[in-house]
């Protein structure tokens, strides 16, 4: 049996560096730790200053450890690769702590899948 999430976190401070190359690179490194670690990451797409998952997860998972790995490895990669973001970002942490999630029903995986699809032709919102 497993569940599924609906799962989005924001870059470190909200900073909008997931423009164009980086967001790309991010979310092909979140897609390639998802296949290594075993996690059903059925969609991604990240926005300038946040990612949204939808993640299937097992029996033999749980969320918290997913996301740690997620969020842990793809921080060190993208900074491997991109070593000046660091002065960017103001700070060693590319992902902000913590994460929002919502457990969803696999009816409601088609109305998630394509929410998270869509995310680039919505505008960004912020608080201030």
């Amino acid at each position: 049996m497993s569940d599924f999430y609906h799962v989005w976190f924001s870059t470190k401070a909200r900073k909008p560096v997931m423009e164009g190359e980086i967001g790309e690179d991010i979310k092909q490194l979140l897609i390639e730790t998802a296949e290594r670690t075993r996690v059903r990451l059925l969609e991604v797409e990240t926005v300038a200053d946040h990612a949204h998952l939808l993640i299937e997860v097992t029996e033999e998972q749980t969320l918290p450890g997913i996301l740690h790995q997620l969020k842990g490895a793809s921080a060190r990669q993208i900074f491997l690769m991109y070593p000046s973001l660091k002065l960017d970002m103001e700070h060693n942490s590319f992902w902000q702590i913590g994460y929002g999630r919502r457990k969803i029903t696999p009816a409601e995986i088609p109305t998630v899948r394509n929410y998270i699809r869509t995310q680039l032709d919505r505008p960004l919102r912020h608080d201030g």
